[in-house]
């Protein structure tokens, strides 16, 4: 398959899963801790993690490191696939959507090491929960 093809697949295929797509539609008015990612979409923070390996790998966001605190954001729009821009717009009309941005909202009042502490203190429980 030619390159460009493959990048192309690629790039659907990493927008065709709905916890990357929450995750894009979360950071398309800006940058969020991985941690925010988590607590506002109620996932553990694994979760997160590989699904924004997956949108990075496909070239949708990067990070920003501050400390010990991981930031996402999408690329800019120049480097973004054409079509990303249509996704999310059509993306924001869904009710989960807005419900993710307005717990982002929330989310973003808190001090990022209150979400954080959080998150990696409710992390366990939830593998536990799981695991039964």
């Amino acid at each position: 398959m030619a390159d460009e093809l493959r990048t192309l697949v690629d790039r659907l295929k990493a927008v065709s899963h709905p916890l990357r797509l929450r995750v894009l539609s979360l950071l398309e008015p800006g940058e969020l801790c991985v941690c925010q990612i988590a607590e506002t979409l109620q996932v553990p923070p694994s979760s997160v993690s590989e699904a924004l390996r997956e949108l990075r790998r496909a070239g949708f966001v990067v990070e920003r490191k501050d400390g010990r605190w991981v930031f996402m954001s999408l690329v800019s729009r120049e480097l973004a696939a054409p079509f990303l821009g249509g996704l999310l717009e059509e993306a924001a009309a869904l009710p989960e959507i807005q419900q993710d941005r307005a717990r982002a909202l929330a989310v973003k009042a808190l001090a990022i090491s209150v979400v954080c502490s959080k998150v990696k203190r409710d992390a366990p429980a939830e593998r536990e929960v799981r695991r039964v």
